[in-house]
């Protein structure tokens, strides 16, 4: 199991188990929950979880399961980190109705807006 804490630059330890993962090179993060913001029930929110999972299988997109979740873990959601080009998993969010990505340049992590034109924003934010 990888665990990236996004408050923190990641370590080359970090970006090691990132690369044993499969995970060294640009990839994004996304996730099928809670459209435009909206709380879905839980069985709502699966169905998508398991229908972005076929679509990612159909295409033979390389992903992996994760859990993105707030420091003290009271908000999780079930997300996918998908080795595609940034312009297809931006064009995959706005399918899916999400206002953002996360994406690993390959050694920082950015929020990258979706539904809204904005600057992408280097994680951690204090650095």
């Amino acid at each position: 199991m990888v665990e990236i804490d996004l408050r923190e630059i990641p370590s080359e330890s970090a970006l090691a188990r990132l690369a044993r993962a499969g995970f060294g090179q640009p990839f994004a993060v996304l996730t099928a929950f809670d459209p435009r913001g909206h709380d879905l029930s839980p069985a709502e929110n699966e169905a998508r979880k398991r229908d972005l999972d076929r679509r990612l299988k159909a295409e033979g997109h390389r992903f992996a399961n994760v859990d993105a979740c707030s420091p003290d873990r009271s908000h999780c959601e079930r997300s996918v980190a998908v080795v595609v080009p940034q312009a297809t998993a931006m064009d995959l969010a706005r399918e899916l109705g999400q206002v953002a990505i996360f994406w690993f340049d390959g050694k920082r992590f950015w929020i990258i807006g979706v539904m809204v034109e904005t600057d992408p924003l280097v994680l951690p934010r204090n650095s």
